[in-house]
């Protein structure tokens, strides 16, 4: 029950003072894990952020849920999973509340108006960066493809995106091997 207990307040405060997504929670996940409370060694923390960075998902989850299955089983998964998941919700959760409830003030329609075009900047720098590794300079062909098909299939064709993922996968898997 203590390791439990140790392994929700360790999350909890990754949770807290994560800002900046999973990325930024990395190096704070390690704190936890490896110098305070010395569930693992530094090699074995580096080989799980290798094994949680191949996979789909939010890295922080990813490495809550795997490193409390291996301190705690799987009620350590769950202890750690909620600790560093329960931050982020209450205080979406609260935010949301008060932006139904002033959603009409003028000011909170205009805080949210403004916010939209920083979002989509976001979103471009996210794909400019995502570029150079998306299109190798030697065979950048047949990623430009699946590219455009994709941009096809999903706008104008209005193929649900999950089919849109599994065949580039599928096409990846035999034409960029």
């Amino acid at each position: 029950m203590k390791t439990w207990l140790q392994l929700f307040w360790g999350f909890f405060k990754v949770g807290i003072l994560g800002y900046g997504g999973g990325p930024g929670s990395i190096s704070l996940i390690q704190v936890v894990t490896v110098d305070g409370n010395h569930w693992m060694s530094n090699q074995q923390f580096a080989e799980m952020l290798a094994v949680g960075n191949a996979l789909p998902g939010p890295i922080a989850t990813k490495l809550a849920a795997s490193i409390g299955y291996q301190v705690g089983g799987p009620v350590g998964a769950v202890a750690a999973l909620a600790g560093v998941v329960l931050p982020s919700l209450v205080l979406m959760l609260g935010l949301y509340r008060i932006l139904l409830v002033y959603k009409a003030n003028p000011y909170v329609a205009g805080l949210i108006r403004g916010v939209k075009p920083i979002v989509i900047v976001l979103l471009l720098l996210l794909i400019i960066e995502l570029i150079p590794t998306s299109f190798p300079k030697d065979r950048w062909a047949i990623p430009a493809v699946f590219f455009a098909a994709g941009f096809v299939a999903m706008y104008w064709l209005k193929v649900p995106a999950v089919w849109v993922i599994l065949a580039s996968m599928a096409g990846g898997a035999w034409f960029l091997r």
